[in-house]
């Protein structure tokens, strides 16, 4: 995790697909954070401008892996999307294939909901 003050807005997402499809096809402020199956995917990128990365960590804060989502639709072959390509990295996730990793913890008191985050430097 690059960032080690930064405070997290966090927003829970349904499914998989949805997740994918927020992380490929929008921006997101800095301070954004999505909810999924019991793990965080948080905005760690440099800037606003920058390419869409995102650590992963799981509920008890420990950081299992960084995936550049802002880059999945480079390098696609035929028929891929970058949802797709996000999809197949979120499903691994989410099936515990990054869980032995452990890249660091992050405080969760750091992670806070939209009511309680209020606006920062970092909110659009």
């Amino acid at each position: 995790m690059w960032h080690k003050r930064r405070v997290w807005t966090v927003a829970d997402v349904a499914t998989a697909g949805e997740l994918a499809e927020k992380l490929t096809a929008h921006d997101w402020c800095g301070c954004q954070g999505f909810r999924l199956g019991g793990y965080l995917f948080l905005n760690d990128s440099t800037s606003a401008d920058g390419a869409q990365e995102y650590a992963v960590c799981k509920a008890d804060g420990t950081q299992i892996e960084s995936i550049t989502f802002g880059w999945m639709h480079y390098g696609l072959k035929y028929g891929e999307t970058a949802a797709g390509k996000a999809l197949a990295y979120i499903n691994a996730a989410l099936a515990g294939e990054y869980d032995t990793e452990d890249y660091g913890r992050i405080d969760l008191a750091r992670v806070e909901t939209p009511q309680t985050h209020g606006r920062c430097g970092l909110c659009a």
